[in-house]
């Protein structure tokens, strides 16, 4: 169980109150004790517990007792990425290793704080995002890695969120003709074009920071999340999965059996055609979408078909073997 509790004792707009970094300490060794307990009834395996936890200063002092979580906590992920968001006012990037001005926002201060503070190296896991923050630059001909901006990047054409990208589309902006660079003090790539500009991961950028947290004996890397990677790997032309693939080749990660979980799963969103993007179990038919919302809509000829209908443009996908479309959740659902 991983607990993602954003943020214990920091108010800000979700009011957690003082106390509850205490709490959180309580509720921590209650749940393992618990665990503990119902593993020696089943004679099983005890299960784990983990947490993701803050990277921004305030929210670290404020919500944690660093020395007793990391007793009770398996692995503590560290959510190393929003270093820099279309709020700064200043392009920056998203998950910079080392810092660049502000002593703070880095990979290595965050990391090296949690460790300094009393969690143990081999339980920290560093975060590693697969997507990125796009800014708005006043001037384009200011481009540089903390260029003034005023505002957000506009949206992508799949996660639909200003000041946001996911990997893939990243890529489209790449081979869309986007000056390529590399900031060097912070070891990251950034890309620029016309107003827009994106700090990023990459590859590149991911093997830097394996290599980083091994020679520092940390414990490994959490990702966040699948599916903003590449994960039909027709955008970045680098397979399917490029950056999770990278971390775990570098991390030494082998493949394990996977396991069919029984809750429905969301259907995969093919790209449609003319991002450049192959359709991998998908096809295009021309007039069902025409006028209709974006969204799902069931295949009267077969269960496991739907219409994925994006901006007027009409894609047909299909459910596992397995599994139907079900309307009610627009997912693919058991029968």
């Amino acid at each position: 169980l991983d607990i993602d509790w954003e943020y214990s004792g920091s108010r800000g707009s979700r009011g957690s109150p003082a106390q509850d970094k205490t709490l959180f300490t309580v509720l921590v060794k209650e749940m393992v004790a618990a665990f503990e307990q119902e593993a020696q009834q089943i004679n099983q395996p005890c299960l784990m517990v983990t947490a993701a936890v803050a990277s921004g200063l305030s929210n670290i002092q404020a919500g944690y007792q660093i020395p007793e979580l990391g007793k009770y906590l398996d692995y503590i992920h560290v959510m190393t990425y929003d270093f820099y968001t279309s709020g700064d006012g200043q392009a920056g990037e998203n998950s910079p290793l080392y810092s660049n001005g502000n002593t703070y926002l880095s990979v290595e201060y965050v990391m090296n704080y949690w460790k300094n503070s009393g969690a143990p190296a081999e339980k920290l896991l560093v975060g590693f995002p697969t997507y990125g923050h796009t800014f708005d630059l006043q001037s384009p001909s200011d481009a540089a890695v903390g260029a003034p901006t005023s505002g957000p990047g506009p949206a992508g054409p799949y996660t639909k969120q200003a000041g946001f990208l996911a990997y893939y589309e990243i890529c489209t902006f790449l081979n869309s003709g986007a000056t390529q660079a590399w900031d060097a003090p912070q070891d990251m790539p950034y890309a620029y074009k016309s107003n827009e500009w994106v700090g990023y991961d990459n590859i590149k950028s991911f093997n830097i920071k394996v290599d980083w947290l091994k020679k520092n004996n940390f414990g490994g890397a959490m990702v966040w999340t699948l599916d903003l990677d590449d994960f039909t790997g027709s955008f970045c032309q680098q397979g399917k999965y490029p950056l999770i693939t990278t971390l775990k080749n570098s991390l030494g990660v082998q493949n394990s059996n996977s396991v069919t979980a029984a809750q429905p799963s969301a259907p995969v969103t093919e790209p449609p055609s003319n991002t450049g993007g192959s359709k991998s179990g998908g096809s295009s038919v021309s007039d069902f979408c025409a006028g209709r919302a974006n969204g799902l809509y069931a295949d009267p000829a077969s269960q496991r078909s739907f219409y994925n209908c994006v901006d007027g443009e009409t894609i047909v996908q299909s459910c596992e073997s397995n599994l139907v479309f079900d309307t009610s959740c627009s997912c693919c659902n058991w029968p």
